[in-house]
C-alpha cells in the first residue's frame, strides 16, 4: 500500500536542540493519525517538516510515495497536494466566506468553482454565510469555513495545527465530529497536532505519543489508552494515582477472583485511574486496603478519596447510586497497569 504521508528517520535541529528526533511513522490513505504531546515535545515542527516549512537535518519525508523533503531539497507546500487547517484560521479578512474558498481553486472555471464552493459550503452548515466577511462571523463559523477551504482544492493530506484550542467544549466537539465527517467524505487523510487527549481519542485512528522529539508510543487510541508505555503516556491521558512499588509496601494487591499474583521491583510504577476503581469485584482484579477519607457528588458518580496504608491519597471516580460506605476498593486485573521503570 501506498502511504499519503511518510517520515524516514526524520531529524530536524534548532540551534544546538533537536526538536524532532529520528522520527518515523506513516499515514495511510483516508487515515487520520494524531500528533500528541505537551509544547516543546517537536510534533509542531514535524507538521511543518509534512508541509514542507521546515527542512530536515536528515531522513526525509515522502507523500504519495514521492519524497517531497531532504536536507538538500524541499518541495515547497503549494506543490504537495496538501490542505492546512490552523488554530487560527488564517481566512483572508477582505475576502468574503464564499471567495475565500475559492482562493484555492481558481484552477477550475467559473462555474465549476462556485459550484464546488457552494457544495462544501452547504457540506459544513455555512450555506447562508457565503456573502459574509470573517470579522462578523464567530470562531465556529469561521473554523467551518476554514475547512471547507482547505478541503476545496481536494488534497490527499490535511494537516491540522491545534485545530480547536480556541473553541468552547460544545464548538469543539461538532468541530471534531464534521472533521472527521469531511474528511471520510472527501477521502482525505488528516495529520493532527495537539496537546488534548481529547481530540487524539474521538478523532484520530492512530495515536503518535511525542515526548522530547521522539515517538514514544504509535497505535490506537483504545491500545494507548489502555497499555501506555509508560506513566508519562498514561498521564496525558488523564488522572492515574501511582505508586512505586517501593512504596506501596504493605498495600500489596491481594488477588481475588482468580488474578494471578503479581510481583514488581522496589522502583516499578503501578498506575490506576480513577474511573478502573470499583467497590466490588465482579471478576479477577486486586483489593488494595484503603480508608474512605471523602466522597462527593459529581453528577455521573461519586468521587471518592481513600487513604492507603502508605499515607498516600487515591481518588476514585464511583459509578453509583447511593454513597459508598466500604472502605477498600478493587481494581479490575486488566485495568492495572504496571511499569518497570518509574518516570523520569
Amino acid at each position: 500500500m501506498m502511504h499519503v504521508l511518510s517520515f524516514r528517520d526524520v531529524s530536524c535541529w534548532f540551534d544546538d536542540q533537536r526538536v524532532v528526533n529520528s522520527v518515523s511513522f506513516d499515514v495511510a490513505p483516508s487515515e487520520i493519525v494524531c500528533l500528541l504531546g505537551p509544547s516543546g515535545c517537536g510534533k509542531t515542527t514535524s507538521l511543518r517538516l509534512a508541509g514542507g516549512m521546515e527542512t530536515p537535518d536528515s531522513g526525509e519525508v515522502l507523500i504519495s510515495g514521492k519524497t517531497v523533503s531532504t536536507p538538500i531539497h524541499v518541495v515547497p507546500p503549494e506543490k504537495r497536494n496538501i490542505g492546512f487547517l490552523f488554530q487560527d484560521y488564517a481566512l483572508f479578512p477582505h475576502l468574503s466566506v464564499l471567495e475565500n474558498i475559492c482562493f484555492g481553486i481558481r484552477h477550475l472555471a467559473e462555474k465549476e468553482r462556485l459550484a464546488l464552493a457552494r457544495d462544501l459550503l452547504a457540506q459544513v452548515n455555512m450555506t447562508a454565510f457565503e456573502d459574509c466577511f470573517p470579522h462578523t462571523m464567530s470562531g465556529g463559523e469561521q473554523q467551518r469555513a476554514a475547512l471547507a477551504r482547505a478541503l476545496a482544492p481536494e488534497p490527499a493530506l490535511l494537516l491540522m495545527d491545534e485545530p480547536f484550542s480556541s473553541l468552547d467544549q460544545q464548538l469543539r466537539n461538532q468541530m471534531r465530529d464534521l472533521t472527521i465527517k469531511m474528511l471520510k467524505r472527501t477521502g482525505a487523510a488528516g495529520l493532527i497536532v495537539t496537546h488534548d487527549a481529547a481530540d487524539a481519542l474521538r478523532m484520530a485512528d492512530r495515536v503518535a505519543v511525542q515526548r522530547a522529539g521522539q515517538l514514544v508510543q504509535i497505535g490506537t487510541p483504545e491500545n494507548i489508552y489502555a497499555a501506555p508505555v509508560d506513566i508519562g503516556v498514561a498521564r496525558m491521558f488523564g488522572q492515574v494515582n501511582a505508586l512505586s512499588g517501593g512504596e506501596l509496601g504493605s498495600d500489596a494487591l491481594a488477588p481475588v477472583g482468580g488474578a494471578r499474583v503479581r510481583a514488581w521491583a522496589a522502583n516499578d510504577m503501578i498506575g490506576v485511574r480513577p474511573t478502573d476503581i470499583a467497590c466490588a469485584a465482579s471478576g479477577p482484579a486486586y483489593a488494595i486496603s484503603a480508608r474512605l477519607v471523602a466522597q462527593r457528588h459529581v453528577g455521573t458518580g461519586w468521587l471518592c478519596d481513600y487513604e492507603l496504608k502508605s499515607g498516600a491519597l487515591w481518588q476514585a471516580v464511583l459509578r453509583e447510586p447511593a454513597a459508598p460506605e466500604g472502605d477498600n476498593f478493587f481494581v479490575p486485573a486488566d485495568r492495572l497497569m504496571v511499569f518497570k521503570q518509574s518516570e523520569k
